[in-house]
């Protein structure tokens, strides 16, 4: 039943970066997930990201990105902050701030379809429950929403399209799952999980923790 909610989580080492200590989630077809912490003060190698990224901020922080030209982006992030990185040119990475920086990234392995994933508006969780999705931002290749449950809430009946789904959860989340096909799933997580689920699902979570549990929903077009 997990493996239907969620997808089965890989845990393979690696290193991004100089200044980078990660850890590979998910590496398929279509993305290519790494949780990272970036220590204060390394400077890491000149490097270019070959695919677009979605961006999760766990922690606050203050980054440079200086690029291979010579101009330099002074980054602020705030915890729980999601940004859009395109694909670009050589640069290095650092975090000019005192402490670590804990960050999700999503590697956009394919290009965006040729059309968008069809959606009925009665099972779009952003449109039939506004009150607990809020929309970052959306283009031709993501969908990108923050979520939120109260103790002992459930959402409603909802559909995710396209290719597949990222869940980064920022806060602990305690649940059970109920999916379309009339099943069951528990959910177990910590404050910076990753998980990942294959294709279109539908399912209705319910908070059965003491606290609102809250995460990033990445759907991939």
């Amino acid at each position: 039943m997990r493996k239907l909610l969620f997808g089965i989580v890989l845990s393979v080492l690696c290193a991004a970066s100089a200044g980078a200590q990660s850890k590979v989630n998910v590496d398929n077809d279509f993305v290519r997930i790494i949780s990272a912490t970036d220590a204060p003060h390394v400077k890491g190698s000149l490097h270019r990201h070959q695919f677009n990224r979605v961006m999760v901020y766990l922690d606050a922080g203050d980054i440079d990105i200086n690029w291979e030209g010579g101009n330099t982006d002074h980054q602020h992030w705030k915890a729980g902050q999601v940004a859009w990185s395109p694909a670009g040119g050589m640069h290095t990475s650092e975090n000019v701030g005192s402490a670590a920086i804990r960050l999700v990234e999503i590697e956009l392995k394919q290009p965006a379809p040729a059309e968008p994933p069809a959606r009925k508006p009665e099972l779009d969780p952003l449109a039939i429950d506004a009150k607990h999705n809020e929309l970052l931002f959306e283009n031709d290749q993501v969908r990108v929403f923050r979520t939120w449950r109260e103790p002992g809430a459930s959402e409603m009946m909802h559909e995710h399209t396209g290719r597949g789904r990222v869940a980064v959860f920022l806060t602990d989340a305690e649940g059970s799952a109920k999916l379309g096909d009339g099943g069951v799933a528990p959910l177990h997580e910590s404050a910076g999980d990753v998980l990942w689920a294959p294709g279109s699902v539908m399912h209705a979570i319910t908070n059965t923790g003491p606290k609102k549990f809250e995460a990033i929903v990445v759907e991939v077009k």
